[in-house]
Order: structure tokens, then C-alpha cells, then sequence
């Protein structure tokens, strides 16, 4: 900090009274040194210091407080009060309110608007502070509630008792039965001029289609079918899943030899055809059987093989049927109705695991 000195002495001449009508006397008064002209809170340089300050640090604050050396020792020039009279600002906010903006009064003071600058500022920023705290309290709460929401209303689906789709491996379709019998097991066991084939029934999941030859002394009848069964609730089959088309199609397979074992009776309490005597056939499917049976008609015998085969979902049945007497028809050989039967089952099968699969 400057030191300061005494001020210069004051003349001890009598001030002079003025005199109107006179020739101005302003230049017999002494003049005031250039550092009694001076604004005190205007900005400082050396060369406005009086020759008494000595040197010192001219970018000093205007708020400084200024220590006069002398009689009236520490009393404070143009101080501002410390203490509470701030409440909470520091030492050096105090020091410092008036801010080098500020704008001079009338009476040459400037207007000391740092506190209220600096009060604002901090009104500001607490305001701010509020109002992000706040948004992250409502965002939390947000969060919360959605995760509560969620899992309140998200409810697991429950695991079906019963299978209600195709199982992997399982097939969509089966192929067309008038194309899937080769011309040449129709032609080595329906031999002859006279053959026709019917389409019965074509749809992706089922086909149906008969193959006759009616030239005497033969009168063969081939009905070759296949259908891809279709999930069902009420199949159970022993090694399936329980309401699954492959459950659905063993059913039906079970079901299938149980008619041919005990024929179902007709409106004569007579069975048209014989109890069946089955055999396995192998290597044909995940299950084959080979039945043969004898149907009578009045005066006409027919005997009938029927090769059942099972691949999955789909069932596979070949009927391959000769008159054996009546009509001038006959005899036929039950061992080539049956040779015949397996082949065409096996044709039918042949095309039927290439159709699409789940």
C-alpha cells in the first residue's frame, strides 16, 4: 500500500472578499494541487498520485482502505464497513462492489451496484440448481414408475399344456398321389392296356389317388393316400408330445390298425372283410405294417393288402386290391398284391420327406 504524507500546508493569507464590478482576482488565489482536482474513485495512474504518496501500486481497487498517517491515525478513508454489515459475503466481494462498470452518480460517486449484481447472480444460480434438482427428482420418479408399471402389467405368458405348432422336423405338405407311384411299379403290378387313375382328393396336407386295371381275367384296384397330420389337443401317443402332429398322426396309425385287426360291422351285423393278419415291415418308416385280408360280396371274393406307414407327421396308407373269383375275374396272387403295395408305399414315401418340414 502507498503511504501518505501530511497534505501541503494552507496559506495563512486571509481569504479576500470579492468585489463585484472588479477585474477577476482568481489568479491571485493559489491553486489547488492537481491531486485535490482528481476524482478519488476514478481509475489510477501514477501521473495523478501527489507528489507526497510516493510510489505505489496504481492498479489498486478504488474500495482500498486508505490509512492516513498522522493525528488522527487509523481512521478509515472512504472505507467501506466490514464485518456483519455484508452477512454472508466474503471479504472479498466487499472489497470489490464497486464493479469497474459502474456509471457515476450526479454527485461523482458511482453507483454501487455490485452487490446487487452479485446478489442476483447468486439468486440465479440457486434458482437454476432448484430447478435441475427438481427435473432429476421427476425423472427418477418417472423412471420408477414405468419400471413399477411394467411390472405390473407384464405378465408371462403361461407354457401351453399342448403343442400347438409344427415341432421341428415335422412336415407342412405332402406330394401329389398320382405322381408319386413310379410307371414302373404301375407297370410291373398293374401291367396291361386298360389302366386309369382317378385324383381323388389334392390338397397340400392330403391326396388321395386310385390306379384300376380292369381287363379280364384281372381286376386290380391300387388306392395310394397320404396326409400330413396337424397339431391336435387330444393326441397323446406314447413318445410324442402330447397334442403335436406327429402324437396326432400315431393315433391315427394306432386307430388304423385297430380297424384292420376287428373290422367295423356293417348295417347286416356281417363284416365285409376278415379279421387282417398283420406283419411288420421293416426299414420302412419310423412305423409300417403290412395287413392282409379277404372281402366278400355276395358271390364275389376280393382279397385286399393294405401297407400303413408312418414318418412323422404323416400317414401313409396303400390299398392294392384283386378279384379272386365271380364275374369271370380271377384268380391273383396275394404275394403280388403285396410286393406291389410295398413299392408304391415306399415311392410315396420317398417323395413325401422331400416336401417342407418345420
Amino acid at each position: 500500500m502507498a503511504q501518505q504524507g501530511s497534505p501541503p500546508r494552507r496559506s495563512a493569507r486571509p481569504p479576500q472578499p470579492e468585489v463585484r464590478g472588479r477585474h477577476d482576482r482568481s489568479a491571485d488565489r493559489p491553486r489547488r494541487p492537481d491531486w485535490q482536482l482528481s476524482d478519488p474513485f476514478g481509475p489510477d495512474s501514477d501521473d495523478d498520485l501527489p507528489p507526497w504518496a510516493g510510489p505505489g501500486d496504481g492498479s489498486a481497487r478504488a474500495t482500498r482502505t486508505l490509512r492516513r498517517t498522522g493525528d488522527e491515525g487509523d481512521r478509515l478513508l472512504g472505507a467501506e464497513p466490514a464485518g456483519d454489515d455484508y452477512g454472508d459475503l466474503a471479504r472479498d466481494d466487499w472489497q470489490s462492489d464497486v464493479s469497474p462498470g459502474d456509471t457515476p452518480a450526479p454527485g461523482g460517486e458511482p453507483r454501487r451496484s455490485g452487490r446487487r449484481g452479485r446478489a442476483a447472480a447468486t439468486r440465479l444460480r440457486k434458482s437454476r440448481r432448484r430447478v435441475y434438482r427438481w427435473c432429476g427428482i421427476a425423472i427418477v420418479v418417472c423412471v420408477i414408475a414405468a419400471g413399477i408399471t411394467a411390472a405390473l402389467t407384464h405378465h408371462t405368458p403361461k407354457r401351453s399344456l399342448y403343442v400347438t405348432t409344427l415341432l421341428p422336423g415335422e412336415f407342412k405338405s405332402v406330394p401329389n398321389a398320382c405322381d408319386s407311384v413310379s410307371a414302373t411299379v404301375l407297370n410291373q403290378y398293374l401291367p396291361g392296356p386298360g389302366r386309369t387313375s382317378a385324383n381323388e382328393i389334392s390338397d397340400s396336407t392330403q391326396s388321395q389317388c386310385s390306379f384300376t386295371l380292369d381287363h379280364k381275367p384281372d381286376f386290380l384296384v391300387m388306392e395310394v393316400s397320404a396326409q400330413a397330420y396337424q397339431p391336435f389337443a387330444a393326441a397323446s401317443a406314447a413318445g410324442s408330445a402330447a397334442g403335436s402332429a406327429s402324437a396326432n398322426a400315431q393315433d391315427s396309425y394306432a386307430l388304423a390298425r385297430a380297424n384292420l385287426v376287428k373290422p367295423p360291422r356293417t348295417a347286416t351285423a356281417k363284416p365285409l372283410l376278415s379279421p387282417a393278419v398283420i406283419s411288420p415291415l421293416a426299414k420302412t418308416g419310423q412305423q409300417a405294417l403290412v395287413a392282409v385280408q379277404t372281402e366278400h360280396a355276395g358271390k364275389i371274393l376280393t382279397e385286399v393288402v393294405t401297407v400303413l406307414v408312418r414318418e412323422r407327421n404323416v400317414l401313409i396308407t396303400v390299398s392294392d386290391s384283386g378279384q379272386e373269383s365271380g364275374g369271370g375275374f380271377g384268380p391273383v396272387s396275394v404275394s403280388n398284391l403285396q410286393a406291389g403295395a410295398e413299392a408304391a408305399a415306399k415311392d410315396m414315401l420317398a417323395k413325401s420327406v422331400a416336401e417342407p418340414h418345420a
